[in-house]
């Protein structure tokens, strides 16, 4: 959707090519309306010289399609000293040309190469800065919130009716489980993959061995086991910051776990691709996000991994439209791949300004603004009753951080409203495997709930509410049995594992736990394995005939969220 309001030049153009018949007449008050819209972004530039809002030491190329590498070469020789291809020699995910990262000779300015290459090369589509973008985060000033106000809702304990409600079902019993687990690629400052909250949640690349120094996947990149750091163009994807390591704990910390945080999808279903694109510092170059994406795509596209989300909590603001490298989510949108994008700190009317990428008129993309626990808009929080989608939970937001494997800490910005949005995508694509982008949008926007106090700020005055989700229960039944060896000098523990009542589906390959207590609870054993092929796991004592005594409970989990105690009456174990 387009959401950066027209302006008044392009406004009257329609409107004379509504009432004019001269196809000639029209071609060139559309080529002479484009050609204004570029100046205006060329003057833009020349005022933001050596405000630090771009690197002056580059820009980005999107040649046309059918460009010969002669062609290429050619331009960028004319006014650059080396370039190197946006993703690296990895697979491009557009449908049409290339982008290229050119270094400026000494006598070229950004700006000049925009107004003298752009305009007069047949092979050149376009050439932007290389803006650099800040995430979207503030120091949290009210530390008094409840600690996860964000996924709570009106009827959990404590109420916070502004949150998300996903805590409302998780209290009716309900789960985030799958035996396919959807991913979410958070575009940040990178995850801390050690934490305490989402060791478990992080993506292992399947298609990379561990560490080898080989590009395994053929991919273009050596060793991305974990995901990829697109600001050094290295492996290492740790944490050095703090805030991606808070967008992903919003997004998918463990829950149940009685440990610190909870995430939207904490049960195990949503996992993080960490891609790190920005500095310690928190800068974050265009360039660098629109190599992710690529990345991001060509894992869902050509390499089998399950990508239903980005989250990109950085972005910025600009006077005029900035298109740079829309291909990108247009190819993602065409992955079936949604975006949560922060809508920006900047306090301003976006139906006036342009928020990168934000504002980008692609339809996958979600802009997200923040939502105070009190239902009210934070005043920080950028707005557009047409460019903002959707307010969450974003202010006194309490979530992993880098500091150390069990830290935790608030936040506040539009940084924390995105990934509840994301969180919220991974969620729905899991219930609803099959769904596209159209059907997610549509999910995010019908069942949000309509507050008054967003009216005029935020599009349908709509608030993220998955409490009317159709959210899935746990049906898993499950038949234990126990026994002793042929010389009843062993003792074995079996459970087969069934999709439902009916044990018509046996649970194949799903993570399985037991947990043996004696008569005052006392945990004697535990056992951690996965289901076989026919939904079994077996458990054995090859020296002991009776492990637990002759009175005991043994606790049977699986990973997607059922449960049975067992006793030992009911299983009636053979004595030697």
């Amino acid at each position: 959707m387009m959401r950066f309001k027209q302006s008044l030049i392009h406004a009257c153009v329609v409107g004379l090519l509504a009432t004019t018949h001269t196809a000639t007449l029209a071609a060139d008050m559309m080529a002479e309306n484009k050609a204004l819209a570029r100046q205006l972004a060329i003057s833009e530039v020349q005022a933001l010289e050596g405000a630090g809002r771009f690197d002056e030491t580059q820009v980005l190329v999107k040649f046309r399609p059918g460009a010969s590498a002669a062609e290429r070469e050619r331009v960028i020789r004319s006014f650059g000293t080396g370039a190197r291809r946006l993703g690296g020699q990895g697979k491009q995910v557009m449908a049409t040309g290339e982008f290229y990262v050119v270094k400026l000779g000494r006598r070229w300015s950004v700006a000049s190469v925009m107004s003298r290459i752009a305009e007069d090369d047949s092979a050149v589509d376009y050439i932007v800065p290389d803006w650099i973008l800040k995430l979207q985060a503030e120091p949290a000033n009210d530390p008094d919130f409840a600690k996860v106000w964000g996924v709570q809702g009106r009827t959990t304990s404590p109420a916070s009716p502004f949150g998300t409600g996903a805590a409302e079902m998780w209290a009716k019993g309900y789960v985030c489980k799958s035996a396919a687990p959807a991913y979410v690629a958070v575009l940040d400052t990178g995850v801390r993959t050690t934490h305490q909250d989402l060791r478990d949640q992080v993506f292992i690349n399947p298609n990379e061995a561990a560490v080898d120094q080989r590009d395994d996947d053929g991919n273009g990149l050596v060793d991305d086991v974990k995901g990829w750091n697109f600001y050094a163009n290295n492996n290492n994807v740790e944490d050095d910051h703090s805030h991606g390591t808070h967008v992903a704990g919003t997004i998918a910390a463990r829950r149940n776990n009685a440990l610190g945080s909870v995430g939207m999808c904490g049960d195990g279903a949503v996992k993080i691709i960490p891609v790190k694109v920005c500095s310690s510092g928190g800068s974050c170059p265009t360039s660098a996000v629109l190599a992710a994406m690529n990345y991001v795509v060509d894992l869902k596209k050509n390499r089998g991994i399950n990508v239903v989300a980005v989250n990109l909590s950085l972005g910025g603001l600009t006077s005029t439209p900035n298109l740079a490298g829309i291909e990108y989510f247009q190819a993602a949108q065409e992955a079936g791949i949604m975006v949560a994008a922060a809508a920006g700190n900047n306090g301003v009317n976006t139906d006036d300004r342009f928020m990168w990428p934000a504002s980008l008129p692609v339809d996958n993309i979600i802009s997200v603004a923040n939502l105070k626990a009190d239902g009210m808009l934070s005043s920080s929080s950028n707005h557009g009753a047409s460019s903002v989608d959707i307010a969450a939970p974003g202010s006194g937001i309490y979530s992993t951080v880098h500091g150390s494997d069990s830290a935790y800490n608030w936040k506040s910005g539009t940084s924390m409203a995105a990934p509840h949005v994301a969180g919220a995508i991974g969620l729905y694509r899991v219930l609803h495997p099959q769904a596209d982008v159209a059907e997610t949008r549509h999910a995010l926007f019908s069942t949000a709930a309509v507050e008054s106090s967003l009216a005029g700020k935020v599009a349908g005055g709509r608030r993220l509410d998955v409490s009317a989700w159709p959210w899935q229960t746990v049906t898993t039944s499950y038949v234990a049995r126990c026994g002793l060896n042929a010389g009843k000098t062993g003792f074995w523990f079996l459970v087969n594992a069934y999709t439902d009542d009916s044990r018509r589906t046996v649970l194949r390959y799903m993570g399985i736990s037991y947990k043996a207590y004696d008569p005052t609870g006392k945990l004697l054993n535990t056992y951690i394995g996965r289901t076989n092929n026919n939904g079994a796991a077996l458990w054995a004592f090859n020296r002991s005939a009776q492990p637990w005594g002759q009175q005991f409970t043994v606790q049977v989990q699986t990973d997607d969220g059922g449960s049975r105690t067992y006793s030992s009456s009911e299983l009636n174990c053979p004595v030697p």
